[in-house]
């Protein structure tokens, strides 16, 4: 039985093409001539002669689905007077037809999906008294059973080393009566089906059409939060606006300005971003911003790939051969790029927190600390995820957006873990923003920090002990994580994939290591090195970049090899040493190229890494990272056509949604990041504020400025008083902001 279906699956939804027309008159569109011969016309003959069925027997039911109500009787009576009209060659009638999905190209390269014409579908409508409204449903067919049943080529399996397995069911785009529920409409479909093709190819319990795959245009009903949503953001931009104003009057005027009613001014905030000025300090590590901003464009390009492999691409297996190049390593190993923002995170956290313990004579206003560091991070965080909640649902519709636009859902039930950072260990699986396991897990390490900073304070280097042995365990832990679970080498060819990314790559646990390098290396760098610059025979130092970047290289594409389709597969532990170790050598070599800079001989990539143009782009990067994932989803949810898997098309769609990012960024570094910091600055005063601000970063750690506060000063100013009630707050907070990429 599930072989013919599969045959038929393919045939006909592969195809959806005219069936028992000998005459070869197959046709590929709903306009040609027989038009009979065009599967997508005869369901409409076929689904009448069911709807009489169905009427002899009294099967009729009303269903309600959300807000659609949908009723047997009027989808038959719908069903009928479209196919009457076709019959008629009335337009509005064959509309129906010729939005269903057609013959695809290139099926055994992975494209199994047809969408049809989308727009064309919810738009239809009757021109008769009786209103008829067209509703577009993506239905799924199985086609498990054809493809056991092709006899592959001798050589599939030696060209594509990573698993490919067959596809399960081909995706149809058709066009019912929005009066038809998915129920009806599978029905209608498998007698269709039942009638080309015979009692026996149809699986009775798979479902083919459901409701979450069922869309009709409909007139728009806001909900609360949708209202809400509207009425906080137009709030925002009218204090904006109003801010602006009052910001320019009393510039014109030479009168003083109250510092809340400044606080969301354009005028103020933006030169806070886009100015940048040079800042000779010893507080300050300039090529920090050049490595943030290469990490940031690291983590879009990355997670853009990841978005890029669920586009509907008429030659999608090209995948698998993709992931065997050198260049896939860029990606499949992107995620190196995090730990760089660890280690940098940990450095700020132990660079500011010293500064402020020298200021304050050891002490620490922890509290204060926390405070600081959640009022700073959450603004931005929490706009998200109101928009995701509200107004994301009206961002696109579309095939693709059944498929890929489901973000509200995932945040129905765990926005509230997001809002309070505890989202990698409570809702692993469903994460409301996925890209923010960062923020949880470099906040509850910030909430940890002063176990380790504390004592490192007071007791030096005796303190480095513990800390090496906590950093020793959890390598360790990560280890045998892997060995317990059989996770392999590579991720795209692990069976539990989710379960590794929960395990291994999400907890906080896993991830102290190259943190703690990054305090161990703060410390040094703040002790031993501060405010000088030691120096360094050119042997050592040209041995040191050769064994830096020896090791990024190794990190990078030393396990390139065992992907190659002659190669075998890596033993388990090779994987449980791999991934624990490649991650704290990568934050080893980032931390050379630091200390290198900072101490004079970085030479050209010094000079690149601290070029001041990355100190502004550097303000952006917060807002980018948590902005970035949404936008790539969106534009992707939005498809309504067919695309092509290549690194070109990766590359233009990175563009794409680098800029579209960029441009969001900068509005919400303007309108909820760089407004806060002023709030805070406003209403704590100037000690408590500065250390966040951009210019602050500078000052309080050891970026240059890095975030955007609403303080351009302490950029200018060499001074590091700005920075005063808890130097460790502003320090992470800022500089770590732009780590949360």
């Amino acid at each position: 039985m599930m072989e013919h279906f599969g045959v038929l699956a393919v045939a006909l939804l592969i195809a959806t093409v005219g069936a028992q027309d000998t005459s070869s008159n197959y046709l590929l569109t709903g306009h040609s001539t027989p038009l009979a011969s065009s599967f997508a016309h005869q369901f409409f003959t076929l689904a009448s002669q069911s709807a009489e069925l169905a009427n002899r027997t009294n099967t009729q039911v009303i269903q309600t689905y959300e807000d659609r109500t949908y009723d047997d009787e009027l989808c038959d009576r719908d069903i009928n007077l479209i196919r009457d009209s076709i019959n008629n060659l009335e337009e509005w009638a064959l509309e129906f037809p010729d939005t269903w999905g057609r013959l695809p190209m290139g099926l055994f390269w992975g494209h199994t999906i047809s969408m049809g014409q989308y727009e064309e579908c919810v738009a239809a409508s009757s021109t008769h008294t009786t209103e008829i409204r067209g509703q577009y449903c993506l239905a799924s067919l199985n086609i498990t059973t054809f493809y056991q049943s092709v006899k592959k080529r001798g050589e599939e399996f030696s060209r594509i080393s990573y698993k490919q397995t067959d596809p399960e069911v081909f995706e149809l785009g058709i066009c019912v009566p929005k009066t038809c529920s998915a129920a009806k409409t599978e029905k209608l479909l498998k007698y269709a089906i039942t009638h080309f093709y015979g009692q026996d190819v149809m699986e009775s319990d798979y479902t083919m059409v459901t409701e979450a795959r069922c869309k009709y245009d409909a007139p728009i009903e806001l909900r609360g939060i949708d209202i809400f949503a509207i009425i906080f953001f137009s709030l925002i931009i009218f204090f904006m606006v109003a801010s602006s104003v009052y910001d320019y009057i009393q510039t014109r005027k030479g009168a003083p300005k109250k510092p809340l009613l400044i606080a969301f001014s354009v005028l103020t905030n933006a030169p806070k971003i886009f100015t940048v000025k040079k800042v000779n300090n010893p507080n300050v590590i300039h090529c920090l911003n050049g490595l943030r901003c290469f990490s940031m464009m690291w983590v879009v390009f990355g997670h853009g790939y990841m978005t890029f492999y669920d586009l509907p691409h008429i030659n999608k297996n090209k995948f698998y051969t993709w992931v065997q190049t050198p260049y896939s390593m860029l990606v499949q190993n992107g995620s190196l790029c995090v730990d760089t923002f660890f280690f940098m995170s940990g450095l700020l956290m132990c660079w500011g927190a010293f500064r402020e313990m020298e200021r304050t004579k050891g002490k620490l206003n922890i509290p204060m600390m926390y405070f600081h560091r959640y009022i700073r991070l959450t603004p931005v965080v929490a706009v998200v995820v109101l928009y995701i909640m509200s107004l994301y649902k009206y961002s696109g519709a579309g095939p693709m957006w059944f498929k890929l636009g489901t973000q509200d859902k995932r945040c129905a039930d765990t926005w509230w873990a997001t809002l309070i950072y505890v989202q990698n260990y409570a809702f692993p699986y469903s994460i409301c923003i996925s890209q923010s396991w960062y923020l949880a897990v470099d906040t509850q390490l910030y909430f940890l920090s002063p176990l380790f900073l504390i004592p490192l304070w007071k007791w030096g280097k005796k303190a480095l002990v513990p800390i090496v042995i906590v950093l020793i365990l959890c390598l360790g832990g990560t280890f045998a994580t892997f060995m317990l679970n059989d996770f392999t080498l590579f991720r795209v060819q692990d069976d539990h994939v989710d379960l590794r990314q929960r395990l291994t790559y999400y907890p906080t646990h896993t991830r102290i290591p190259t943190w703690l390098i990054g305090v161990i290396f703060g410390y040094f760098l703040f002790t031993r090195n501060r405010g000088r610059q030691i120096p360094m025979s050119k042997p050592l130092v040209l041995t040191g970049w050769f064994v830096a970047f020896g090791t990024m290289l190794a990190c990078m594409w030393g396990p390139y090899w065992r992907i190659l389709p002659d190669t075998p597969d890596s033993p388990l532990i090779e994987g449980a040493f791999f991934e624990p170790l490649s991650r704290t050598s990568w934050a080893l070599a980032i931390g050379w190229i630091v200390w290198a800079c900072y101490n004079g001989h970085g030479g050209l990539v010094n000079d690149f890494l601290s070029w001041g143009f990355f100190t502004g782009f550097s303000r952006l990067c917060y807002c980018m990272y948590v902005i970035h994932r949404i936008v790539q989803l969106v534009n992707a949810a939005r498809l309504q056509t067919d695309t092509h898997f290549s690194n070109y098309d990766a590359i233009l769609r990175w563009w794409h949604d680098f800029g579209i990012t960029l441009t969001a960024s900068i509005f919400a570094t303007l309108a909820f990041e760089a407004p806060i910091l002023g709030i805070e600055k406003a209403i704590f005063g100037k000690p408590a504020p500065k250390k966040p601000s951009p210019g602050e970063l500078a000052k309080a750690a050891p970026v240059a400025a890095t975030s955007a506060s609403p303080e351009p000063e302490p950029e200018a100013k060499p001074e590091p008083v700005e920075g005063t009630k808890t130097e460790i707050a502003p320090v992470p907070t800022n500089e770590e902001n732009p780590s949360k990429a």
